[in-house]
């Protein structure tokens, strides 16, 4: 549905000082204090109202009274001249790995709730005071009681050696889930190739440095629905390396995934899914998202209640196969075209609103009714993006869902940094910064509010691309919180930085986070000089419903690299992808700082009562006092 849509700006007071946790908004660079984000507060009597056209609604078609029919007495000894008209077959409706490819490029569905729980199975070394240990080392760390994954009921449970298909030994890395579900993501690392671990140099040999010895593994085995053996049985690196079904970029290897080995291509199982290697792997990050039972055939033939989307699904809902069908394959086609510009696919045209903000004002774009902002952009001439605010509000609601400062919301708080990447980005020119969102936004009503407060007008131009709202996502309204807190050295592992924690329902869709400041003195012992950004050993961790569903392993893995971001800064290497990416490491200072990005697609997480986002500070390398500041974003129910 079309929205009427109109532009304001509004007077407002000056800077905000808060006292004890002080905050001066309007200071060109935010100083992180240990406390959460103080944002300001609009003032919503308009100034100026500028009304603008509602989008075009299609005309529906208006039906005609047929004139009366006459009646005419057949010939019976008339030959037919024409053959009575085929019937034009439906369309088969396109499969679940049809569909499930086709939102890695359209994220239109992507605020729709799918009744899943996800489980991540890792290389989680879990009670090692030491978090670099993140990885199975030998065979007793594999099966160890140290190691291991988190079932649905929170227990945590071995690893296994078995016996695979042809007798021989398989490292079993996902046991048995019983199904309908989904893997969504897939992140291998082995060893690096320039390492003080490795006993001589080995970057210039091109196992080691284009894959990192990953092969060591051997074969990846997935075996569906209990069938005796694996459909796919294929040497490690034929996931990454682009091969059918896994086109490059949605999987990627090593050296041109900055250390990590990532698949972002789907494999649905219908009755279970188990998954084996040949050879241990080393690091190892599987996410698994299991549909609750509403998927299954004879439910949705029962009739039985459960959620519509899962039971229009269930007569296409197949286990995976290498042979795609048409449509499957065009899907896959067009998610890898539109990954390798980070572009999403169908957005509707974008229609732009000039602002013109003086200061210590606000202008706002207000839309009064329903409908979805399938993608926004942001423009504001170079250099005048310090000291601007943005906060969306819902429905009428008066505190906003998402607030942050204009470099907070798309980029970096404390400096500007450019990256592209398919829900959200910042784009640097000559002559302008462009902010962009592409995470759609459903919403009854909405107010879109920027606070300036430079010392002179702001022109910025809000360009808002609108599309009625896709069934079952209704409901979902996206969220950003952006905040910041000095982490202190302390020698015991009991307190951790807190990226987002929420009660309610909805999806985890990712964060920025970046790490400033950091102070080298360790208070129980000495760090080696060689070992730069130690912090990056902490691990970021997702509880949905009070359960570590995603694990870490170290936050560079957490962001689908590996090793530090090993290639990060090498002419010729990437370290900006669509949905993971760094964005800054500067060893060019002691004070080590970073930034980082990940998002999620078909990989979000679901929760029904709880989401909380950890990032882990405690022992050694990652108990430094060091600055982290973040923004996350989620969608909630209402």
């Amino acid at each position: 549905m079309s929205s009427p849509i109109r532009v304001l700006q509004s007077s407002r007071v000056a800077c905000i000082a808060l006292a004890l946790d002080i905050l001066v908004a309007c200071a060109p660079t935010p100083t992180p204090v240990p406390t959460r984000a103080v944002t300001p507060r609009p003032i919503i009597t308009p100034q100026v109202v500028i009304t603008a056209q509602a989008l075009p609604t299609p005309t529906p078609t208006r039906a005609t009274t047929p004139a009366p029919a006459i009646a005419i007495e057949p010939d019976p000894h008339a030959r037919p001249t024409t053959s009575p008209p085929m019937p034009t077959p439906l369309p088969e409706p396109p499969s679940f790995l049809q569909e499930y490819i086709s939102r890695l490029s359209d994220l239109s569905h992507l605020p729709e709730m799918e009744n899943t729980i996800t489980t991540q199975f890792t290389s989680r070394n879990w009670v090692s005071h030491e978090h670099y240990f993140d990885w199975f080392i030998d065979d007793g760390n594999f099966i160890g009681p140290n190691y291991g994954y988190i079932a649905e009921d929170g227990r945590r449970l071995p690893y296994q050696i078995i016996a695979g298909y042809d007798g021989k030994p398989e490292y079993e890395i996902v046991p048995r889930v019983q199904g309908p579900g989904v893997i969504t993501r897939i992140w291998f690392a082995h060893q690096q190739h320039e390492s003080v671990n490795n006993p001589t140099d080995m970057s210039q040999d091109e196992e080691w440095s284009n894959w990192g010895n990953l092969g060591a593994v051997g074969n990846i085995r997935f075996y569906f629905d209990d069938e005796p053996t694996p459909r796919l049985d294929v040497n490690i690196k034929d996931l990454f390396v682009g091969k059918h079904p896994f086109p490059a970029p949605l999987a990627a290897f090593y050296a041109s995934a900055n250390g990590g080995n990532i698949n972002y291509v789907p494999i649905p199982f219908q009755r279970s899914i188990r998954v084996a290697t040949t050879g241990r792997p080393r690091m190892m990050q599987i996410e698994v998202k299991r549909f609750h039972a509403d998927l299954a055939p004879p439910l949705a033939a029962a009739g039985t209640t459960g959620n519509p989307l899962n039971r229009n699904r269930a007569n296409t809902f197949r286990s995976f196969t290498p042979t795609l069908s048409p449509g499957e394959q065009a899907a896959l086609d067009q998610a890898a075209q539109a990954w390798q510009t980070c572009t999403p696919a169908n957005l509707p045209e974008f229609k732009p609103f000039e602002l013109a903000i003086p200061h210590n004002q606000s202008g706002e774009v207000d839309f009064n009714q329903p409908g979805t902002i399938a993608a926004l952009r942001v423009r504001v001439p170079r250099g005048m993006e310090d000291s601007v605010w943005m906060q969306v509000f819902w429905d009428g609601d008066a505190e906003p869902s998402m607030s942050a400062s204009l470099r907070g919301m798309f980029s970096t708080t404390e400096l500007l940094l450019p990256y592209r990447a398919l829900p959200l980005g910042f784009i640097d020119s000559l002559t302008e910064h462009l902010f962009y969102i592409n995470f759609p936004m459903p919403f009854e009503s909405a107010r879109i509010v920027f606070l300036n407060e430079r010392a002179e007008t702001l022109p910025l131009t809000v360009e808002i691309a609108q599309r009625e709202t896709v069934p079952g996502a209704g409901n979902a309204r996206l969220h950003a919180f952006q905040g910041t807190r000095r982490m202190t050295a302390r020698e015991d592992a009991g307190d951790n930085y807190s990226v987002i924690d929420v009660v309610g329902r909805g999806k985890y869709l990712g964060a920025i986070f970046s790490a400033w400041d950091l102070d080298r003195r360790a208070l129980n012992g000495p760090l080696d000089p060689n070992w730069r950004f130690p912090y990056l050993e902490s691990n970021m961790d997702v509880w949905v419903d009070g359960r570590l569903a995603l694990p870490g392993t170290g936050i560079e893995d957490d962001f689908n690299a590996s090793y530090y971001y090993v290639f990060a800064g090498h002419p010729g290497y990437n370290a900006k992808y669509c949905l993971a990416g760094l964005t800054l490491l500067d060893y060019s200072t002691p004070k080590e700082p970073s930034s980082q990005y990940r998002f999620y697609l078909n990989d979000a997480p679901e929760f029904n009562d709880h989401l909380k986002v950890l990032v882990q500070h405690g022992n050694k390398g990652n108990n430094l006092s060091v600055t982290y500041s973040s923004t996350a974003f989620w969608y909630q129910v209402k």
